[in-house]
């Protein structure tokens, strides 16, 4: 057994495993026929901040950092402002690089290792070792901007700390049976994967934003478009074999799933915030004004859109438990 926990049924795994329940996996269209032309890995060099970017642009669009635009933040001035922009660009790298590495790598690894205990085509294997590939180097894309952006922007890499959607997901495979936490990391990858953000679909158009910024959230948004077909193909294959009890497990997870990925971090913003003086009780005022449930659900929704599509292809929602768990947490399948 690997580290990232049992296959999902030892004894069926493998590409020639039988279908589960009778259901037979579909053919596989693969879109990285032309990896070796077009995969960042392959063909990119890492991209770079220099001194003269600070006077070219910002370091992230400020229209996606509700903190930016507060009164308490613009009251401090435009220092202010530009350090709460570099916050959220190290807490979006650390982001990547703990998601690609301990989330959505290990999966496509064990998907190219035919560890599913799933009936998936023999193509989706070898795909999905060049997206376990793709994702070391988008977690090397990130970090090696963090020094660069920090000397640039004034302020101090962010303290080493587990992300709180990491915490979580790990707090929620503690509860589950050792036999079935595969399926909830899959689960989990193909929501990551498939989910339409703000920072990867419209900061690198931009102009405002930092060359070196722009160029490698382009680089790392090209791969994922790969990426995103693959994990609404493999959902597409990999729903209709859950049986009953895993669809229960599962099903409701999702909602939240979505959700963690939206929310921000509260402990990173917390630091964030206090790094340019503001106090306890600043912060939680600006955290209750700048991210309302109401404007998170917004965002939730807007970001989600194309994810919920896929699960309505799926036939996630006609599980009863798992639309009412997305009712409850207001979207609308």
């Amino acid at each position: 057994m690997s580290s990232i926990d049992a296959p999902l049924d030892p004894s069926s795994a493998g590409g020639d495993a039988q279908a589960v329940d009778g259901v037979r996996s579909r053919p596989h269209s693969s879109r990285f026929e032309d990896w070796d032309e077009r995969a960042a890995v392959r063909v990119k060099p890492l991209a770079t901040i220099t001194p003269g970017d600070r006077a070219r642009g910002l370091f992230f669009s400020p229209e996606l950092v509700p903190a930016a635009s507060h009164s308490l933040v613009l009251a401090r001035g435009p220092t202010a402002v530009e350090k709460v922009l570099a916050y959220h660009l190290l807490t979006h790298l650390d982001f990547t690089d703990v998601l690609e590495n301990e989330v959505v790598l290990p999966v496509a690894y064990m998907i190219g290792r035919e560890r599913f205990g799933l009936r998936l085509p023999p193509n989706m294997a070898a795909d999905a070792r060049k997206i376990a590939v793709d994702e070391m180097h988008h977690a090397l894309l990130a970090t090696s901007l963090v020094a660069e952006i920090a000397a640039l922007s004034g302020v101090a890499p962010m303290a080493v700390q587990r992300p709180a959607f990491i915490l979580r997901l790990e707090s929620i495979l503690a509860e589950t049976d050792l036999e079935l936490r595969a399926l909830v990391r899959f689960f989990f990858a193909v929501v990551s994967e498939t989910l339409i953000t703000g920072t990867l679909s419209q900061v690198p158009k931009d102009t405002r934003v930092m060359p070196g910024v722009r160029q490698m959230l382009r680089d790392h948004a090209e791969d994922e478009t790969r990426h995103h077909a693959f994990f609404a193909d493999a959902l597409m294959q990999v729903w209709p074999q859950l049986r009953a009890h895993e669809r229960a497990l599962i099903g409701p997870l999702l909602p939240e799933f979505i959700s963690l990925f939206i929310t921000p971090d509260p402990m990173a913003l917390g630091e964030a915030l206090s790094q340019i003086g503001l106090a306890r009780r600043e912060i939680d005022r600006l955290k209750e004004e700048a991210y309302a449930t109401e404007r998170l659900n917004r965002a939730a929704i807007e970001g989600s859109g194309v994810t919920l599509r896929h699960f309505r292809r799926a036939g996630v929602f006609e599980d009863a438990r798992t639309a009412d768990a997305f009712g409850a947490a207001g979207f609308m399948p």
